[in-house]
């Protein structure tokens, strides 16, 4: 079974155990409906534990989240850090929309279908997200996450054409 990362417990909330989550995610009135199944995860020990959504709001990047297992802010000020996910199956997309965990590993190509390098990371920024693109013996580069340079995505194929300006690379 395969999990997406829906953000990282920062605090409680509230005194009825409501966890303040950092959202690292999309579309969470979906993720979050109440009665939702999403997953506690424990980085350090790679341990999930399901948890029951009970409700949900958003505040700015903020999700704020009521599970029945946890009820108090003692409980959550113990989690603080680890990762709320959910299942990657039970999660629709919109189209044109991507997991993150399916642009890792896919080859950036220019129009002549040339390898530039393989998709390392997404990494969010304030003005936009970025792929970090890893290159066999020569240094990272980054390519900003919209329109004007990813040209198109081929998720099957494993493959971004990505459009080239000078200092790119």
């Amino acid at each position: 079974m395969e999990y997406v990362s829906l953000g990282v417990i920062k605090d409680s909330f509230g005194l009825d155990g409501t966890m303040k989550i950092y959202s690292t995610t999309s579309n969470q009135a979906q993720r979050y409906k109440a009665g939702s199944k999403i997953f506690l995860y424990n980085p350090q020990t790679s341990e999930r534990k399901e948890l029951n959504v009970i409700k949900y709001r958003q505040n700015g990047p903020f999700d704020f989240v009521k599970v029945e297992e946890l009820n108090s802010p003692e409980e959550i000020k113990e989690l603080k850090g680890q990762e709320i996910h959910a299942i990657k199956d039970d999660i629709s997309l919109e189209k044109g929309m991507y997991f993150y965990s399916d642009l890792k590993g896919c080859d950036v190509v220019d129009k002549d279908n040339n390898i530039l390098g393989t998709v390392k990371e997404v990494e969010e920024y304030p003005a936009q997200l970025t792929l970090r693109v890893g290159r066999k013996g020569k240094s990272d580069f980054f390519v900003p996450f919209v329109k004007q340079f990813i040209k198109s995505i081929d998720i099957e194929n494993k493959r971004i054409l990505i459009e080239i300006i000078e200092g790119l690379l």
